[in-house]
């Protein structure tokens, strides 16, 4: 699952990538931070996870702020949705900043 989401993140630095397993949806690093920020979801091991059920529920908040996304799925086809104006960068480091004053 790490192996699709660095390949897909090498080409695509600036979109929140989520990578599907199973019944969940998984994010790490930089984007973790972006969706615990956006959902509340809980940063296990620089990765967030989530069910599919709510797969819609986070995208629509990602798209209420105008982020990038890519959704990788198990047998590597990827949909990618772009904005006109990605507020990706902005908000990595945005949130970047708060996770490390939280945990400090």
């Amino acid at each position: 699952m790490k192996n699709k989401y660095f390949r897909v993140k090498g080409k695509h630095k600036d979109y929140i990538i989520l990578v599907k397993s199973g019944n969940f949806w998984n994010c790490f690093f930089g984007d973790a931070v972006i969706i615990h920020f956006i959902t509340g979801y809980k940063i296990v091991n620089n990765k967030v996870g989530f069910p599919s059920k709510v797969l819609n529920k986070v995208l629509n908040k990602i798209g209420t702020l105008n982020i990038n996304y890519i959704l990788v799925y198990e047998l590597d086809d990827i949909v990618i949705h772009e904005y006109t104006s990605n507020s990706y960068t902005f908000y990595l480091n945005e949130y970047l900043g708060l996770y490390k004053i939280k945990k400090d």
